[in-house]
């Protein structure tokens, strides 16, 4: 029911993660995304929260995603997608029950996945979405432009009126500005609104770091 991205990238003092998400169903962001700072993982198909809480927490001992994936025994894995980024692996699950088009992709550093897509188009999409990014731009707004570059390519095919899309990014090393974990949960039109959340909350957060900066100049 979701197309998503999962991104690894090293900063100035650590690494950081993020996923970014969206459906044609209300509230992706409260199942599909998990972020930590030792990984990301994106849920989708017959979700199950706790299956991206246990997999952070694999990675937080030190296994590779690859691993951890290949040994969960979970009954729903046919009808279940699963992917993200470790410190130094990656891996993705696409269980065969998945609706289509369903698929995954893993590349340098990130994962794109998605079930009800359009077609495999909205992979590539998302894929060069976040590869011909702005490398000096916030982690945050690159993932929603990955995800925007899905939603232009035809994104979750169903004809549902309501959806969601989430965005969320952590780091072990370095403090992440107030704007670093966004959710839309019902929309007609959640992927631009999204982007606009982050707009606006970006715009609200450097107003009042100003604002403090001054009065306490």
């Amino acid at each position: 029911m979701t197309y998503s991205i999962c991104v690894r990238e090293r900063g100035e003092t650590g690494y950081r993660f993020g996923v970014a998400a969206a459906a044609r169903v209300p509230a992706v962001g409260s199942v599909c995304p998990h972020v930590a700072d030792r990984g990301a993982v994106a849920v989708a198909g017959v979700a199950d929260r706790t299956l991206g809480d246990r997999c952070l927490s694999a990675l937080a001992d030190g296994r590779r995603l690859a691993d951890v994936l290949d040994g969960v025994d979970d009954a729903g894995a046919a009808s279940r997608q699963l992917h993200g980024v470790g410190i130094e692996s990656t891996g993705a699950h696409t269980g065969d029950d998945c609706r289509a088009a369903a698929g995954h992709r893993e590349g340098d550093g990130y994962t794109v996945a998605g079930t009800s897509m359009t077609d495999d188009g909205v992979l590539d999409a998302l894929e060069q979405g976040f590869r011909e990014n702005e490398r000096d731009a916030p982690l945050v707004y690159r993932l929603l432009t990955a995800l925007a570059a899905g939603e232009r390519a035809g994104g979750d095919g169903r004809d549902l009126p309501v959806g969601s899309a989430a965005a969320v990014v952590s780091t072990a090393a370095e403090p992440e500005p107030l704007y670093h974990d966004l959710r839309v949960d019902a929309s007609e039109t959640p992927v631009a609104d999204l982007r606009e959340t982050y707009r606006q909350a970006k715009r609200g957060y450097e107003a009042a770091v100003d604002r403090y900066q001054t009065e306490n100049s």
